[in-house]
């Protein structure tokens, strides 16, 4: 039996747990099963999920939200140029970005293959596939 959550809270006791993913936690209509085995379905108008959220089911149960890693692609650059190229490039794919002093993090994504291709056959970027917890910069992946 699948069950609805209806309410969103934070700071009491939870039940379960359930790992989400950046894109996961992004979705205002999310089903997911938790690590106790419930399946739930999540409805959340005008908001995203976050860590430490707690999913309140229609019985009383109360889910913890956690982030899981995700596949990332660090490109490191060592010139100024070449990061602003690409910097605009992801930037016109409306992707989330975390962008630092020469070098930008983003999600692995199918819209982004080619620019990461591009990185890799050039000398000035050092292209890093890895897992780990993605934090964008700012109000990434809004809608217009």
């Amino acid at each position: 039996m699948i069950c609805k959550v209806t309410e969103i809270i934070r700071d009491v006791e939870a039940d379960d747990e359930v790992l989400l993913d950046w894109f996961d936690m992004q979705k205002p209509n999310l089903c997911a099963i938790s690590k106790n085995g419930l399946e739930f379905i999540v409805k959340a108008k005008y908001t995203h999920l976050h860590e430490n959220d707690i999913l309140v089911c229609e019985d009383g149960h109360k889910i913890k939200i956690s982030k899981s890693e995700d596949d990332i692609y660090t490109l490191t650059f060592t010139d100024h140029i070449t990061f602003a190229r690409i910097a605009y490039e992801i930037g016109n794919r409306h992707q989330p970005v975390c962008i630092e002093d020469y070098k930008i993090t983003i999600l692995e994504d199918i819209s982004t293959q080619d620019i990461i291709k591009a990185c890799e056959s050039i000398d000035k970027v050092e292209v890093k596939k890895h897992r780990g917890i993605f934090k964008p910069n700012g109000n990434a992946h809004h809608s217009h």
